[in-house]
């Protein structure tokens, strides 16, 4: 019996020869994890996307003899989804992190001892969070590859040929001849004497680089402290020569390499930081890069120099008990015992602190491509960005990622200590500075919601007033009649009859209200989709009632589509379609759009991708203070708000006043207010794009203080019943 294998969609195509795979950088990330996880559990598909070579990097065709593959043209792609993608029916995964996160899961799944899951990070939550909310996952999703891509085309421009080049050391040996007879020469500083190209580092990678010098984030780390303090101190009891004592020291974990430092006796302080900054310096880290406090090092790398498989790797050694700082035995006994757990730092060794994760895997084949383009120049990536680089040495060090990467044909063997003459040097433009604060902590949002004060609301309302802006207020298709015999259907059709009492009525009371409009207005075989689905509470109901339409749940929480997988197989629906991926990922054609609640801007790409689509939709939004401009939702929506002179501040005061909606507050009745004219809003541009709209609300209105709701369709759209 063969091997049923799971489709991995990524973008690449073969050059003219055959000889190399022409592919994106986050392509190439797929790749190598499908190595590194040495899993035959699946066929990469290589699919021609169009895209620029500018925009990609080569690998040669041997990097697929040990992987099932198959090339195919876009149109035999069986989802219109933004690449890579994962099929693995019935539930369909887009965009990198979701994707490598899956063949991570399977893969653990098939082979538990190889502890493939570590990967996922603390919790499983590596790279989890979707682009719109997390600040790290967007870095390393869509702003590194598009800026290291961006960086390599930069220095293949800037590269000189080797006929220039040699002009160029002959002139320059002229030259030097010319002044030793005394005659005068061009300044050196003359640009057309400068053999170095100068390209400009991105903020995108200065980011990553800012990154690794902040200390790493470890939850509970007091409690790992005092356990590895108590092996310490144990460890201390047996020493005889203070010699042997370690001061930077690795823990060994079932998949990767963590590390932590002590505090070292300050009995001289300042030879102690000279030698750390001597270790520093001699491994090509200027003082000015790095920070010193208590006399320990903030960067720290591999120990020590080595030398695997012809390839050189070092770092920074950390300094020891004899470098200026001789102890007795006494002595270091006395200094162990007094050790408390704020002598112990954690080291930034992976990109997400002291366990190697997805992201390693990932940024790993960005930067190693970095350094091809420089002809693995890594005194210069060392001199610009040293601590990538002291992090991109020490990954190299782990056999999994060097046996992963011999299979991906990445060529370990050609990285040089030696900077090489008439090469490019980069800078950073003015203006690119460090953060004041972390912008890429696995955080809830990228940014926090706008604060409005009250001479803020009075302007905006004003403005309104002004500009002769009226609610409207329509009703819903069945009027009152929009309740739904819950009694009748099947027990996993229902949101949950264990919540309690009060929370299931609400629920089943908002979804019968969307579920009702969808009845009135749907044609018989439409594509309907869910938008921010989560557990697919409303899909669910209308794919029962709707047999003969298909329905596509699309979520990139991959807990809640768990859930809703889960009810789906237990109902038997054979209408339901999962796309686990960001919402703008999605790209499938359907006739009907409907979202519950979906947060802030999620709301306006239900609207957008509906009216790109032609499609109907019922639409309840949420979270009004949670909408801001993005690089494709600008604010406000409509011409006619912004005829009427309403500007983006103004209409973040509407939505931050229109969260003040809660039962029974002083500010209930001008928040609806608010939030009626937010909707309006949308409900006007949905209107400037050919549609027929109804702004209504929920009943009854106690099931959610967000109980607005929005029912669009063009002409030849309206109900068939």
């Amino acid at each position: 019996m063969s091997l049923s294998r799971t489709l991995v969609y990524v973008a690449g195509r073969r050059n003219t020869a055959g000889t190399q795979i022409l592919l994106p950088l986050p392509s190439a990330a797929v790749l190598f994890l499908v190595h590194y996880c040495d899993c035959d559990l699946f066929e990469v598909v290589f699919v021609d996307d169009d895209c620029d070579a500018s925009d990609c990097v080569t690998l040669s065709f041997a990097a697929l003899l040990a992987t099932q593959h198959s090339f195919r043209d876009r149109s035999s792609c069986p989802y219109r989804c933004d690449l890579p993608v994962v099929c693995d029916v019935p539930v369909i995964r887009s965009g990198l992190c979701s994707t490598l996160r899956s063949l991570i899961k399977k893969c653990h799944a098939f082979n538990p001892g190889k502890h493939l899951h570590d990967l996922l990070g603390f919790r499983g939550g590596s790279l989890k969070a979707c682009a719109e909310v997390s600040g790290w996952t967007k870095l390393c999703e869509i702003e590194l590859p598009s800026s290291v891509a961006s960086l390599i085309s930069a220095i293949s421009r800037s590269k000189v040929s080797e006929a220039t080049i040699e002009d160029l050391a002959k002139e320059c040996e002229h030259s030097h001849q010319e002044e030793d007879k005394g005659q005068s020469a061009r300044p050196t500083n003359d640009p057309g004497r400068e053999p170095q190209c100068r390209v400009a580092l991105p903020e995108d990678l200065m980011k990553l680089e800012w990154h690794f010098k902040k200390p790493p984030s470890i939850h509970n780390d007091d409690k790992l402290k005092r356990a590895l303090l108590s092996q310490i101190k144990q460890e201390a009891e047996t020493i005889k020569d203070p010699g042997e004592f370690r001061f930077t020291r690795d823990i060994p974990h079932a998949h990767c390499m963590s590390r932590f430092r002590i505090k070292q006796p300050n009995q001289d302080k300042a030879q102690n930081e000279e030698v750390q900054n001597r270790n520093l310096r001699s491994n090509g880290i200027h003082d000015s890069g790095s920070e010193s406090r208590g006399g320990r090092c903030e960067i720290s790398g591999p120990e020590s120099p080595s030398q695997k498989d012809g390839c050189e790797i070092s770092g920074p050694e950390s300094p020891s008990p004899k470098d200026g700082c001789e102890m007795s035995v006494t002595e270091l006994a006395e200094f162990v015992s007094s050790l408390t757990i704020h002598e112990i730092d954690f080291v930034h060794l992976y990109s997400e602190g002291i366990d190697i994760t997805v992201a390693d895997m990932i940024l790993f084949t960005y930067i190693y491509f970095l350094m091809q383009s420089t002809d693995f120049d890594r005194m210069l990536i060392r001199e610009h960005l040293p601590r990538i680089s002291r992090w991109f040495d020490h990954m190299i060090t782990l056999p999994e990622v060097r046996r992963a990467a011999v299979k991906t044909q990445f060529d370990l063997s050609r990285f040089s200590d030696f900077k090489k003459e008439f090469m490019i040097k980069f800078y950073v433009p003015e203006g690119i500075k460090p953060p004041d604060h972390d912008e890429m902590e696995l955080s809830r949002r990228l940014r926090g919601k706008y604060r409005a004060i009250k001479p803020d609301i009075t302007k905006a309302l004003d403005k309104i007033k002004a500009g002769n802006i009226e609610v409207e207020l329509g009703s819903h298709p069945r009027n009152d009649q929009v309740q739904l015999d819950w009694e009748r259907f099947p027990a996993r059709v229902d949101p949950g009859r264990d919540l309690p009492k009060k929370r299931h009525q609400r629920k089943c009371e908002q979804l019968e209200n969307l579920a009702t409009a969808v009845l009135e207005i749907h044609h018989p075989g439409d594509v309907i989709v869910d938008f921010c689905s989560g557990g697919g509470h409303l899909g669910i109901v209308i794919a029962y009632l709707l047999p003969d339409c298909k329905v596509y749940l699309v979520e990139n929480n991959e807990d809640s589509l768990l859930r809703a997988r889960s009810r789906i197989e237990d109902l038997k629906l054979q209408n339901v379609t999962i796309f686990q991926c960001n919402q703008d990922y999605f790209h499938e054609k359907f006739n009907l759009g409907v979202c519950l609640h979906a947060c802030g801007v999620a709301t306006d790409m239900v609207l957008k991708q509906c009216i790109e689509n032609e499609a109907r939709f019922v639409i309840c939004p949420c979270c009004y203070g949670g909408i801001q401009d993005t690089h494709f939702i600008s604010y406000p929506r409509s011409q006619h708000f912004r005829n009427a002179g309403i500007e983006y501040k103004e209409f973040l005061t509407l939505g931050h006043v229109a969260d003040q909606t809660e039962f029974n507050m002083a500010l209930e009745e001008q928040g609806k207010y608010c939030m009626n004219l937010v909707d309006t809003d949308r409900s006007l541009y949905a209107q400037e794009h050919g549609y027929k709209t109804s702004l209504c609300s929920l009943k009854p209105l106690s099931c959610t203080p967000k109980n607005n709701l929005i029912i669009g369709y063009r002409d030849n759209q309206e109900c068939q019943r």
